[in-house]
C-alpha cells in the first residue's frame, strides 16, 4: 500500500480495533497519519501504543518529533516582535567565546575554523577553565589570527557557565558567538549571522548545524558519519519542551546580557538551554536555514557535561522555572523528554 496513506490508514485502524492490545497495530495508524501530515491526529494512536508498551524508544521517538514538529507553529507566549534596539555598525566586531579545558589539540581545530571565517572583523576570547596552558596553542596559530585571540586563565575549574560570563565580560564585541571548544564553524558562520542580524534588527539569530560522529585514535580525531541535524522553527513553545539551538550556532546582540543577564552559573548543566528560555521570554529568534556549524560528538568517551552528570533534575528544575501553562502539548512533550534523560 506504499502512497496509498488513506487506504492503509483504515485498514491500521480496523487492525486496531480487532487487537487493541497490540502496540503495533496503534503504531502503524500513527505513522499512516503523519504521512498524510495530519500531525495532531497522530498524538492519540502514538499514546495507545505508548501505554501499552511503557518507556518503547520507538514509539517515544516518534512522538517527541511529531509534538514538536506541532509546537514549531505554535506561539508560546513569547513576544512577536524584536526590541528596538541601535542599529549596528556596517561591519561589526563579532566576538567568540570559547571556553576549553584540557582539550588542546580540539581547541585548536576549534580556533582555526574561527580563523578561516570568511568575515574578517572578528576577535577570539578563550577561557581556560582551570586546565593545562592554553597559550601555545595560540601561539601556534597563523599570526593575524592568534594577534585576535586573547586567552583567560582560571587556575580552578568553575564550569562552562562561569567561563563564559567571564568571555563575555572582556568581549569588545557588538556581537557574540559561542564555539564549544570541541565543535567547529564552517567558513562561512559569522558573516551568515551579521547578514540575517543587521537588516532584520533580530537581537538573538541562529543557523543550522551538521552532526559528526568521530572517535578519537592515538590523539586523532577520526570522523565516522555525519547528518544533519533535525532543524525546526523557532518557537518559544518548542523550547518549553527542550533545546533545539546548539550553542554553536548562536549569534546574539551585546544589549541581550545587559538587559537580561548572562549564563546561569548555579546549574550543573543545561545553561544554555536556560538562557534560551529566558531570552525567548523577552524576544523571539531569527532562524536562518542554512547549515554552517560542526557539532562533534564522541564514540565511547564521557567528556562532555551532559555526560557525566545527570540532566533530568537540572530539566526539572527549568520545567518549574518555566511553566508549560495550560499548553496539554507542552505537558506531553515534558513528559516524553524526561522519559529519555537520567
Amino acid at each position: 500500500m506504499l502512497n496509498e496513506d488513506a487506504k492503509a490508514e483504515t485498514v491500521f485502524r480496523e487492525a486496531a480495533r480487532l487487537r487493541p492490545d497490540l502496540r503495533d497495530a496503534h503504531l502503524n495508524v500513527a505513522f499512516s497519519l503523519i504521512y498524510q501530515g495530519r500531525l495532531r491526529e497522530s498524538v492519540t494512536p502514538f499514546l495507545a501504543a505508548r501505554r501499552l508498551v511503557p518507556g518503547d524508544r520507538v514509539v517515544d521517538e516518534n512522538l517527541m518529533t511529531v509534538v514538536l514538529s506541532i509546537l514549531q507553529d505554535e506561539p508560546g507566549g513569547g513576544p512577536r516582535s524584536y526590541p528596538q534596539l541601535d542599529a549596528l555598525a556596517a561591519e561589526p566586531l563579532v566576538s567568540v567565546v570559547i571556553p576549553t579545558r584540557d582539550r588542546p589539540r580540539m581547541l585548536r581545530d576549534a580556533l582555526e575554523s574561527v580563523a578561516r571565517q570568511t568575515y574578517r572583523n572578528w576577535e577570539a576570547i578563550v577561557v581556560n577553565d582551570g586546565g593545562a596552558e592554553v597559550a601555545s596553542v595560540v601561539r601556534s596559530l597563523a599570526p593575524q589570527a592568534a594577534a585576535r585571540t586573547t586567552v583567560v586563565d582560571d587556575s580552578v575549574s568553575q564550569g562552562a557557565a562561569r567561563a563564559r560570563n567571564r568571555a563575555i565580560r572582556a568581549a569588545k564585541g557588538a556581537v557574540l558567538a559561542f564555539l564549544d571548544d570541541d565543535d567547529m564553524f564552517l567558513p562561512d558562520h559569522l558573516a551568515t549571522l551579521v547578514e540575517a542580524m543587521a537588516p532584520s534588527g533580530a537581537p538573538v539569530v541562529y543557523t543550522e548545524s551538521e552532526a559528526v560522529e568521530e572517535r578519537i585514535e592515538e590523539g586523532h580525531r577520526v570522523e565516522m558519519r555525519r547528518g544533519k541535524t533535525h532543524q525546526y522553527r523557532f518557537s518559544r513553545g518548542l523550547l518549553l519542551v527542550r533545546n533545539i539551538i546548539p550553542i554553536a550556532n548562536w549569534g546574539i546582540r551585546r544589549e541581550c546580557f545587559e538587559r537580561w543577564g548572562g549564563f546561569d552559573y548555579d546549574l550543573a548543566c543545561v545553561e544554555d538551554w536556560d538562557l534560551l528560555l529566558r531570552f525567548s521570554a523577552q524576544t523571539p529568534f531569527l532562524r536562518v536555514a542554512r547549515t554552517t556549524t560542526e557539532i562533534r560528538v564522541r564514540v565511547g568517551t564521557r567528556d562532555s557535561v551532559t555526560q557525566r552528570i545527570p540532566m533530568r533534575p537540572t530539566c526539572e528544575l527549568l520545567y518549574r522555572r518555566y511553566p508549560a501553562g495550560t499548553s496539554e502539548l507542552i505537558a506531553l512533550g515534558r513528559e516524553v523528554y524526561l522519559a529519555s534523560v537520567t
